[in-house]
């Protein structure tokens, strides 16, 4: 083939644009439509019939994409007998007539900024998720196989290497090893069947390497070109160096370098798949930091890949989310524990720690996060239902309260239940006190015990990321023998338990993330303004609020008969009219519970399927208390919950 030939009667050969597996890639003129397109070449061999269906894996793999902005797009694909073929045993070559992604593999470009690789990675996440609700896993992702369109919009290529998730092999020609180990998760490099957290891992060392000039793992070859000698090692050496590393999730980053990025990345590379975010929530993490604010001089780009406005950056928002410090050293590690057994694939050990000793949280007093982003903390995973049977039957209730708190119900008999609720709550390590006892590099701290309740607060040996556990115990039906004794040595029970967790590392992620129209994507303190709270008395306009972890709460104080007024999310049972009185506000079913000196409005949001198969339902709860009469105060709370119902995200 020459530039100037005619292929398949309408495709003019232009020039050679790349080098394929089975030959160059072509960029050729379409006379029937009159836009340019990329002609990739797949050679069979062997068993025709295996071969083929393998081969055609790639293109029904982007077929099913093909209207998604950030996936190239499949046009045709056209077979060419191979001269000379035998019955049974010909060569054909199948040509992949595909969008012609005028920018080329990242992996030609300069370093970026860090908040430019944001906003492409913010793409590849959304081509992702996109993927990934198909079933499909890329496997192969790097700077190589990303493309930018004329507009700077990026197109994730190649589906050589893709994987039917859950499944034991490629859905496509290349086998169960195909991967590039500069960029390959722990998993994939161990051989191990992919999983859509595999590309999560790929993505965030593709984004480093976008920012720095080298993936995580050195200058290793990555397998798009030959680099021979370098630093006086052999090529082959480095090669093994690096799939060495692969294997064993080793990750070295210089937080320096990828500034706003690190959080994310820090997520991303995480060693235990089930540790790091899905598709989407790197999306959303890697969307933060690129607007819409941004510092003064950063080119940002439109969802066309435009330049846009300019702002200031919002890093520090994102590592509290994050729940990592941006003064961490510049050099991260992730490896596994020293005996190297493969057993820490399933993520049960080898949890990923920081080698640099100002991340290690240790006398240098370095910030050590126990939570990560509380969107994705599985908050019920410090909790021990088997270490609390030893006071009676034990069970997680995982559907109430707040997003920031899990709850173990222990009947010790058929008449009293011990109720055990942790939670996340904001704060750092009190500076003029000294914890009750410590578990490994978490204290546990007291506080003043009561009748009916014990209470609990778990904080790391170094300075906290600001949001630490606490652990309370109080009696849910009936009478405890020993009274706030039994109830303290319970809390004792459940902290131990929760400590031995936290010292492995942060809190483990949930196994999956919250549904996209769960309220814990939402904030509940923008649902209240001035206005609005204006119905207390004695709340003024730009009264500062006691947040909550997450926003998930907002609290304000009145000066006028001990008002105060909450605003916060609920998981429960759905309310029926046996809890109270029924009404309607903004389109939503509520409820409101009055008594004396409080009033509380449950605002139903959604039903979902919980626990068990039970149903339960996400709420908007406003509660107000204060020395006023319940009329009142139901007033107050109906007016609050009616304005906050309307700032509600629409369903």
């Amino acid at each position: 083939m020459r530039r100037g030939d005619e292929f398949a009667g309408r495709y003019v050969l232009k020039e050679v644009i790349g080098e394929g597996r089975s030959g160059d890639v072509w960029l050729a003129h379409d006379k029937v439509v009159g836009q340019d397109v990329a002609l990739k070449p797949e050679r069979i061999e062997g068993d025709r019939e295996t071969a083929v269906r393998r081969l055609l894996g790639e293109p029904r793999a982007m077929a099913k994409f093909r209207d998604h902005p950030h996936v190239v797009t499949l046009f045709d694909v056209v077979t060419v007998p191979q001269d000379g073929d035998s019955e049974g045993g010909g060569q054909d070559t199948y040509w992949f007539i595909m969008e012609y992604v005028p920018g080329g593999g990242l992996d030609r470009e300069p370093p970026m900024s860090p908040q430019r690789a944001a906003h492409i990675g913010a793409e590849l996440a959304d081509a992702l998720t996109a993927l990934h609700e198909a079933g499909i896993v890329h496997c192969d992702i790097k700077p190589a196989n990303i493309g930018l369109t004329g507009r700077g919009s990026a197109k994730l290529l190649d589906f050589g290497a893709a994987h039917r998730a859950g499944g034991t092999e490629t859905v496509t020609a290349n086998g169960p090893s195909s991967f590039t180990p500069a960029y390959a998760a722990p998993e994939l490099a161990r051989g191990n069947i992919p999983q859509s957290a595999s590309d999560v891992f790929c993505l965030g060392a593709t984004l480093y390497a976008l920012v720095t000039g080298s993936p995580p793992r050195g200058n290793a070859s990555d397998g798009d070109d030959g680099h021979g000698r370098e630093g006086g090692v052999d090529e082959e050496d480095t090669e093994r160096l690096t799939h060495w590393k692969a294997e064993r999730g080793v990750v070295e980053m210089d937080a320096e370098a990828v500034g706003p990025l690190h959080p994310v990345l820090t997520a991303m590379l995480q060693r235990d798949p089930r540790q790091r975010p899905e598709a989407a929530e790197a999306k959303r993490l890697l969307a933060a930091i690129t607007g819409p604010e941004r510092d003064a001089g950063e080119r940002t780009l439109d969802d066309d890949g435009k330049p846009a406005g300019r702002g200031r950056l919002r890093w520090p928002l994102l590592a509290a989310a994050l729940g990592i410090s941006a003064a961490m050293a510049l050099t991260l590690v992730f490896v596994p524990d020293d005996d190297g057994d493969d057993t820490h694939d399933t993520g049960q050990g080898g949890q990923s720690r920081l080698t640099d000793e100002a991340s290690n949280g240790d006398e240098n007093g370095s910030r050590q996060s126990l939570i990560g982003d509380p969107h994705t903390a599985d908050l019920c995973k410090l909790a021990d239902p088997t270490a609390l049977g030893q006071f009676g039957e034990a069970r997680v209730d995982v559907d109430y309260g707040n997003f920031d708190r899990c709850d173990v119900l222990v009947h010790t008999d058929e008449k009293t239940r011990i109720d055990v609720s942790l939670d996340l709550q904001p704060g750092s390590r009190p500076e003029s006190s000294q914890p009750a006892r410590t578990v490994g590099k978490i204290g546990i701290m007291k506080e003043e015990p009561q009748d009916d309740e014990c209470g609990l607060i778990l904080v790391p040996d170094a300075e906290s990321d600001g949001i630490l556990v606490g652990v309370r115990v109080n009696v849910g039906d009936g009478t405890v023998t020993g009274g706030a004794a039994t109830l303290c040595t319970v809390a004792d029970s459940a902290a131990q338990s929760a400590a031995d967790v936290l010292n492995q590392g942060p809190i483990p992620r949930r196994p999956s993330p919250y549904p996209k129209d769960s309220l814990a994507w939402s904030n509940a303190c923008d649902l209240l303004d001035a206005k609005a709270l204006s119905v207390v008395p004695g709340i003024k306009a730009g009264a500062s609020a006691d947040i909550d972890v997450a926003k998930w709460s907002c609290e304000w104080s009145s000066d006028v008969d001990d008002l105060e007024t909450e605003v916060s999310f609920f998981r429960d049972q759905p309310k029926t009219a046996a809890d109270g009185d029924p009404i309607r506000l903004g389109g939503y079913d509520a409820i409101v519970e009055a008594e004396e000196d409080t009033c509380s409005v449950f605002v139903e949001y959604r039903r979902y399927s919980g626990k068990d198969a039970e149903p339960a339902a996400e709420m908007l709860r406003l509660k107000v208390d204060g020395r006023r009469p319940v009329g009142e105060l139901r007033s107050m709370a109906t007016a609050l919950a009616r304005s906050a119902a309307a700032k509600l995200p629409p369903r």
